[in-house]
């Protein structure tokens, strides 16, 4: 089973920590396959720019705002996998303090691998407090081109390291930063659903 890890510019492993075994997550529609983004959703999520999500949990509510312009794929990634329930019920499996919380790993919430990549992508979103992108498998003491699937980060704090080594940030927590902060390792996403309108109820601290 492969892993995808966000790689730390501090000499640390970036293996996942240990977690308690997760319960059963809710099964997956099973009208919906998980495959690779096409080619039309991502030019749609180029086109239709800024969308927002919503991460509910047992801390709170996470509202984030995805930006299709600045990084296409993992817009359209990350929004057919909220769509197919993928993430309802997934485990934070990783916490580092002041750095990121990080989340997806399909074997901590009885999901299958979806067997696809993403291309990494040049983004113009710096990696500032509250930024979500892509993490990527790191085999043999090194980065894995092309390797993001289902897991992401969120970070902690300003980590401007993570933007000269190419990881693709694709948007912000736009309220409930203050929510990112408090999720411990283990804590889950109830659920993930996509917000067509309407503002965030609280500003991100």
């Amino acid at each position: 089973m492969r892993t995808a890890v966000l790689f730390i510019a501090l000499g640390l492993t970036a293996s996942c920590l240990n977690a308690a075994p997760p319960k059963a997550a809710p099964p997956l529609p099973k009208a919906v396959g998980l495959k690779a983004p096409t080619a039309k959703q991502i030019a749609a999520a180029k086109k239709q720019g800024k969308v927002r999500v919503k991460l509910e949990s047992a801390k709170g509510v996470i509202q984030l705002e995805l930006d299709g312009a600045a990084a296409p794929a993992a817009v359209a990634n990350f929004l057919n996998l909220v769509k197919a329930g993928f993430y309802n019920g997934m485990p934070f499996h990783r916490v580092e303090r002041g750095f990121v919380i990080q989340a997806g790993d399909p074997k901590l919430a009885n999901r299958p691998a979806v067997g696809y990549t993403i291309p990494d992508e040049v983004s113009p979103i710096r990696h500032t407090r509250g930024t979500i992108a892509m993490a990527r498998l790191y085999r043999s003491g090194q980065m894995v081109p092309n390797s993001g699937d289902t897991q992401f980060y969120i970070t902690l704090a300003d980590t401007p390291h993570l933007d000269r080594l190419g990881f693709t940030a694709f948007g912000k927590v736009i309220a409930g930063l203050d929510v990112v902060d408090r999720i411990g390792l283990g804590d889950k996403i109830t659920k993930a659903s996509v917000v067509s309108k309407g503002k965030p109820t609280r500003r991100a601290r």
